[in-house]
């Protein structure tokens, strides 16, 4: 595409967005909201909220690469309440720079109290652990009905189980045991690279072998160490290193053993071994050729970006290049951070969008369905809004519940001198947030919605904080105060959310494929991890419904093959799926009020 042409379609989704705010477009009749001139906006409520965390990078001046680049957010329900509870992912200082406030720079738990506030529990839950924090993953890897912790980080990794589940616990005992050790999760040095740290980044949970018990997949970022820190910089200003500058790493696969260990079958499965080396930083999970059986896209920074396929739950096959995934239009990797995957067009097929370097733009690619990726970004609207903007943390989701997914961007640069060397960038940028059309075509509208803070955004993810139907955000400012967004404004658009649980299938129903029909549109959503940057988002898949009050038809497969169909459903509740037994309002699921 010539400099013309991204001109006039810059001009064109500028035109768009003046016109339409945040407003929700004029849709098709089967998704108009009843009221599309009242506006959406999204309030930033986190001090309110009693969320008074500050990301610690400890940073001090000789740039160390890890500085920059964290960290993650996991909306999860851990006590099961029915509300949803935040964990933030955290710094610390290094061993050169360390004083008796460092041991406070730990992961963070906020308890969600029901009324709009949260309440730091960090130390009662075990969490308070001095880590160098990267990225969570949260999941019930041993089916007992209570999600666990995985915490990835530059150094060992953390599994945490969720002791509420134990009939044996003790009423003083800490909500969460760490249990890496017994599990074999910490990790393991690169051979021959004793020097180096090991770094990992995003993580999530699947059942790649459908066997009933939650498998692990971990990123692992580039060999790095305080010893191995180079000089980087511009005009003699020293500034951050470039991965281009450290060597790659494999990523690991770990497999649920099902007695608490997990085992390392990377090599066999075909995660690591020739061609497999990368620098990764996102994975998003889906089953991408629709053949029953979960693959794995992971970004890569400043390297290909690999598309593992599942053989049956026997091997993976790595098909990012044939897939159209792995390189840009010009032929050369993209510097890829965050990744997420969404039926983003309502067609049954599972797309991605990808979050790049400045000067990159976003990547969006639609699935034929037989594993052939065609990048829409910019016939789709998203590449000269983003063209600029340095994207981390990224997700799909409805936020105004027309049943359409949209795009949501959290952003900011990673070295900060930027600015001094490139007049068109900046180190602190705002979020984006693009409305989907239906056409195919987005419309950038973040600052029209409130989304106006300039952070440096790392870790984004998205939940119902207030039970009240619509998705609200959560974003980690690198070195910066973490920001609560909460869905307002008149959107009365209809919605339905499910809750999964497990039999033969694991316990979470990740892997579950839900559909939903709703004046005559099908939707389609993956119970799933991951996805993001270094972050969780509310496990519970919420459905917008438009102008409609029922859901005619919902579909559930489930990875053991058992189906499970209901409908008609009416909107505004959120429903229990039990494996096999049907469809059930949620006792656990409380309306919040209205404010």
């Amino acid at each position: 595409m010539n400099l013309t042409q991204r001109l006039w379609q810059t001009g064109a989704i500028l035109l768009a967005a003046l016109a339409g705010g945040c407003r929700p477009p004029a849709p098709s009749p089967a998704t108009a909201s009843p009221d599309p001139d009242i506006p959406m906006h999204f309030t930033e409520v986190a001090e309110q909220a009693g969320i008074r965390f500050t990301h610690h990078n400890g940073a001090h001046g000789k740039k160390y690469m890890p500085e920059t680049v964290g960290s993650g957010v996991a909306f999860v329900d851990y006590d099961n309440d029915g509300w949803q509870d935040i964990l933030v992912m955290n710094g610390t200082d290094w061993p050169e720079n360390r004083t008796p406030a460092s041991r406070n720079n730990t992961p963070h738990l906020y308890h969600n109290n029901h009324h709009g506030t949260f309440t730091d529990v960090t130390r009662a839950s075990g969490l308070g652990v001095e880590i160098y924090g990267m990225g969570v993953a949260a999941a019930d890897f041993d089916n007992d009905g209570y999600p666990d912790l995985y915490l990835t980080a530059l150094g060992a990794n953390r599994l945490f189980r969720n002791t509420l589940g134990d009939p044996n616990r003790r009423p003083e005992q800490p909500t969460f045991e760490d249990v890496t050790a017994k599990a074999g999760l910490a990790g393991v040095p690169m051979p021959g690279q004793k020097l180096s740290w090991k770094w990992s980044s995003s993580a999530a949970w699947l059942d790649y072998d459908k066997d009933g018990k939650l498998d692990l997949f971990v990123c692992q970022y580039v060999l790095w160490s305080p010893q191995h820190n180079k000089w980087c910089g511009h005009n003699g200003i020293q500034g951050y290193c470039p991965p281009q500058t450290y060597e790659p790493a494999y990523c690991t696969l770990y497999h649920n053993d099902g007695n608490g260990h997990f085992r390392d079958v990377s090599e066999t499965m075909g995660i690591r071994g020739a061609h497999r080396l990368g620098k990764a930083f996102g994975i998003a999970v889906a089953d991408y050729n629709g053949d029953g059986w979960p693959d794995i896209a992971v970004t890569n920074d400043t390297w290909a970006n690999f598309l593992f396929i599942n053989e049956s739950g026997k091997h993976f096959s790595e098909r990012g290049v044939e897939s159209g995934i792995a390189y840009g239009e010009n032929g050369h990797a993209k510097a890829g951070m965050g990744i997420d995957t969404a039926d983003w067009k309502n067609d049954g097929s599972f797309g991605l969008v990808i979050g790049n370097f400045a000067e990159e733009s976003l990547s969006l690619f639609e699935n034929d369905g037989q594993l052939l990726f065609n990048n829409q970004a910019y016939d789709g609207g998203l590449g000269s809004p983003s063209l600029h903007f340095l994207t981390f943390g990224l997700f799909f989701f409805d936020y105004d519940l027309d049943g359409r997914p949209d795009i949501f961007t959290a952003n900011g640069h990673v070295d900060d001198i930027v600015n001094s060397y490139n007049a068109m960038v900046t180190f602190r940028e705002r979020p984006l947030l693009f409305h989907n059309r239906g056409t195919g075509r987005f419309a950038e509208v973040g600052e029209a919605c409130g989304l106006t803070d300039k952070v440096v955004g790392r870790g984004a993810a998205y939940a119902d904080i207030d039970n009240d139907g619509d998705l609200d955000i959560a974003l980690v400012d690198n070195g910066g105060r973490f920001r609560l967004f909460r869905n307002d404004g008149g959107n009365r658009n209809h919605w339905i959310r499910f809750r999964l649980e497990g039999r033969r299938s694991n316990r979470d129903g990740i892997g579950v494929l839900i559909k939903v029909t709703s004046a005559g549109a099908t939707q389609s959503q993956y119970v799933h991890s991951g996805g993001s940057f270094l972050s969780e988002s509310q496990r519970e898949p919420t459905f917008g419904l438009g102008s409609a009050d029922t859901a005619n038809h919902v579909e559930i497969l489930w990875p053991s093959g058992v189906r499970d169909v209901g409908g008609p459903l009416p909107a505004g509740r959120q429903y229990l799926v039990t494996e096999g037994q049907g469809f059930h309002e949620d006792a656990r699921y409380g309306q919040q009020p209205p404010r």
